[in-house]
């Protein structure tokens, strides 16, 4: 009786072939890793940064005037050539709500020093652009001092550089100081303007002179 086939022993899995499967997916792996490397590097530097201009470059809003009307003046002019008067309408113009109350509240008082500067002027004078500008600046300081506010700036002082006081007082004692050029004075920053407040100014609704 014949024997029976043995089965055939089966051969050993090749490491090589293993080894070769096994790279595809490493490579995979370390791709995917490499993008969402850079995605984070994208977001914490160039996301944020743009997110960050963005926040820079707002820029707030303009205020809303708030417009104060008075009641219409009618006053006498000082006298020419003959009797005038003067028939004015005005408004106030403000951007913060204190401030028309300031306005509101001082009322009585600011027509009274209105009406004493309108009788100094004249026809002659207000009949001028250059006149009404005076006026109208002269209207606001009035009224802002009345609220206790002041937009008159500081006269600006002619202030020498102290290298400079230093260099011509050792001149005096120097023989030789009129032969040596003089240095230049120091640039000086010019200070910014403060932001207006109080009352920013003085609308004419209404201006009659007869």
């Amino acid at each position: 009786m014949a024997q029976s086939a043995k089965p055939a022993a089966a051969k050993p899995a090749d490491p090589t072939v293993q080894k070769k499967s096994k790279k595809p997916l490493i490579i995979g792996a370390a791709i995917s890793v490499l993008i969402v490397a850079a995605g984070a590097g994208w977001y914490f530097t160039k996301g944020k940064g743009d997110a960050h201009h963005a926040d820079e470059v707002k820029v707030a809003p303009p205020k809303t005037p708030i417009f104060v009307a008075l009641e219409p003046f009618t006053v006498n002019l000082q006298r020419e050539s003959s009797d005038q008067y003067l028939q004015l309408g005005l408004s106030m113009k403000v951007f913060e709500v204190e401030i028309e109350s300031k306005i509101k509240t001082n009322l009585p008082e600011i027509r009274s020093k209105i009406l004493q500067l309108l009788t100094t002027k004249t026809a002659s004078e207000l009949l001028t652009a250059e006149g009404k500008t005076r006026l109208v600046k002269e209207i606001m300081a009035m009224s802002n001092t009345v609220i206790g506010i002041s937009n008159i700036p500081a006269p600006a002082a002619a202030a020498i550089p102290v290298a400079v006081v230093e260099r011509s007082t050792a001149e005096q004692h120097t023989p030789d100081a009129a032969a040596e050029p003089a240095s230049a004075p120091a640039a000086t920053t010019a200070p910014k303007p403060a932001e207006p407040k109080g009352i920013v100014d003085v609308l004419f609704t209404s201006f009659i002179i007869q």
